[in-house]
């Protein structure tokens, strides 16, 4: 008898059926790549579980991206088992996640936070890798958005940042800064809202005078800081961030992000009082969405158009688009009741056979241990009485102390959010007073003032990068003052980048110190004014410009080095106001400041460590 084994693909085959699921994948082409998948699943050995595994996964991934939640959930959950059956914990956590995704877009997210949970609970028996825990903080913190826990969404983003920082991965660091703007939108902090969203256009470099090439990944954010400014009643500043997304979008042909622009340019122009600009746009918004069939953008729409109309009197045409918004809201309503429905009959399907599963097994259970049961009933009733009465003692504490826990962390994240708000406030109104004090110098004819209005515009702008790096930790009492240090020389190497001044500026530590705040304060203001002073006298006619700082600790004493290789001290400018300062900084530190014989200029400050509630790492 000879035996067939057509139905099962040779290695060979299987490897261009691999080829050929991946390529269609990675081009977006779902519906075939469905097709090559259930092809795939029907044909593969049962034995082969590898493939069983990674099938079932890929095929969940393309459902998710064709919008059947549902029957993603199912495919994820046959890869899950054979994950499960491997003890493959990484991949575990990843399935699990995927399903909570899934959850998430289906509106059941108690079922999506169990999933997420469990997949953080996999991860860290894997030694997470952090890029896998910062994606799931990301997910959990966008999900408690939805649920209106704003403390929890901000919380999980803010985890999710400090991994993705950590990593150095600016890309996944945009995404989170991204999703804490529209986080703080969401909850109308706009002023935190536009840290965040600007914080990611200064990743990326951009501004609003940036190359379309250089900027075209970022036409949200550019969309997104408009949108803020306008709800700020900030109209002109809002208006180059919507133009800049209406460009890229026309440039990349992007139709739903052209009718968010023209909607949001409508806007603009009505609150300009523009309003023949204003119908133009909304005109556009309006022929470009009879494409797109965003409904909820077509709500925006009309809405506008309605405020348009009444606004010039044109009544009739007003209650026409009136009755056209209200059918409209009618219908998503109905959409948004069936999908409820059709996701409470899911969601009482899947507790029916959770319930039916548990039954069988009670009763199975009690079958097995009956004869166990009627020996010892008597014992367990006294047993359950005691026990009972003592849990019932235990719970009435265990109630009261956790009312007091959480009016205790209640408080304690409002205070923590509103030292947050005033620290962000605080950052961006030191960085708008640098930028004037800038202006107003480029305009005072006397040389002398002009000098020392930009010596204080250093002095703000280390006050300020002080501000945004007590944002990353979490104690801000005390600061490493490496880390510290070296952001601040990297700000140094920017700003110099930026003037086209190529000053070489090397910083060097040999223990790791924790300072206070007092104390890191003086120790900036001091190393800036220096850097300053070597900018403005030091360099003219050196080829190799260099400025050296090297911090060292011995016997409980700090030294601060600092030198140049410029010209040296007699060229530059008699005791001023610089000197004082520097001489009230170190006051301020109870330290010493010698100067030494050098080729350039060479200053130490030595003081004593001890009182300064100095920590080594």
């Amino acid at each position: 008898m000879a035996f067939t084994t057509h139905n099962i693909p040779s290695h060979s085959r299987q490897l261009t059926l691999d080829q050929n699921i991946d390529t269609r994948i990675d081009e977006g082409d779902y519906e075939s790549a469905k097709e090559l998948l259930e092809r795939a699943l029907k044909e593969v050995d049962r034995k082969d579980t590898a493939h069983l595994r990674q099938y079932s996964a890929d095929l969940g991934y393309v459902l998710f991206h064709l919008g059947q939640f549902q029957n993603s959930i199912v495919k994820y959950e046959g890869a899950l088992f054979y994950a499960r059956a491997q003890a493959d914990h990484r991949r575990t956590s990843s399935f699990l996640r995927s399903i909570g995704l899934n959850y998430q877009y289906l509106g059941l997210y108690g079922l999506a936070i169990e999933s997420y949970q469990e997949a953080l609970h996999y991860l860290h028996l894997n030694e997470p890798t952090s890029s896998n825990e910062a994606a799931l903080y990301n997910s959990m913190g966008n999900l408690y958005r939805k649920t209106h826990n704003e403390s929890k969404s901000l919380e999980l983003l803010h985890k999710a940042l400090s991994l993705y920082v950590s990593l150095e991965d600016p890309n996944k660091v945009a995404n989170v800064m991204n999703n804490l703007g529209a986080n703080h939108q969401n909850f109308n902090n706009l002023d935190s809202s536009l840290y965040y969203f600007q914080g990611v256009l200064n990743l990326a470099d951009l501004d609003i005078d940036s190359p379309m090439d250089l900027a075209k990944d970022r036409s949200a954010t550019f969309n997104n800081i408009g949108v803020v400014l306008l709800q700020q009643e900030e109209t002109e500043k809002a208006f180059p961030y919507i133009e800049k997304a209406y460009q890229i979008h026309k440039l990349s042909r992007d139709q739903q992000g052209l009718a968010i622009s023209y909607n949001n340019l409508g806007d603009y122009w009505l609150k300009m009082g523009r309003l023949a600009l204003a119908s133009k746009y909304l005109d556009s918004a309006f022929i470009v969405l009879q494409e797109t069939s965003d409904k909820e953008l077509l709500v925006d729409n009309l809405e506008l158009r309605f405020e348009l109309l009444e606004g010039t009197d044109q009544h009739k045409e007003a209650l026409f688009t009136y009755k056209s918004l209200d059918s409209l809201k009618d219908q998503l309503f109905q959409d948004e009741k069936l999908k409820v429905e059709e996701i409470s009959n899911i969601y009482l399907l899947r507790e029916k056979e959770f319930e039916n599963q548990k039954i069988s097994q009670e009763a199975a259970l009690f079958a097995l241990e009956s004869g166990k049961f009627r020996q010892t009933s008597l014992f367990l009733s006294l047993l359950g009485i005691i026990l009972s009465l003592f849990l019932l003692w235990v719970f009435r504490n265990l109630k009261r102390q956790r009312g007091l826990t959480q009016i205790i962390s209640a408080k304690n994240k409002t205070i923590s959010l509103q030292q947050t708000e005033l620290r962000h406030r605080t950052a961006n109104n030191i960085m708008r007073l640098q930028s004037i004090i800038k202006e107003i110098a480029r305009r005072v004819p006397d040389n002398s003032a002009q000098q020392e209005m930009l010596r204080s515009t250093q002095l703000l702008y280390s006050a300020a990068s002080l501000e945004r790096y007590l944002f990353s930790i979490e104690d801000e009492k005390e600061v490493p003052l490496k880390e510290f240090l070296k952001g601040l020389m990297q700000q140094h190497r920017e700003m110099l980048g930026k003037e086209k001044r190529s000053v070489e500026i090397v910083y060097e530590q040999s223990a790791k110190i924790v300072l206070p705040v007092a104390s890191v304060i003086p120790i900036s203001m001091i190393l800036t004014e220096w850097i300053y002073n070597s900018l403005k006298y030091a360099f003219e006619g050196i080829d190799q410009p260099k400025i050296t700082i090297a911090i060292h600790l011995n016997d409980q004493h700090i030294k601060i080095d600092y030198q140049d290789n410029g010209v040296g001290i007699k060229d530059q400018a008699s005791k001023g106001t610089g000197t004082r300062l520097i001489e009230k900084f170190a006051l301020d530190l109870n330290a010493r400041i010698e100067t030494l014989e050098h080729q350039g200029i060479r200053y130490q400050l030595v003081f004593n460590a001890i009182g300064k509630n100095l920590s080594l790492k």
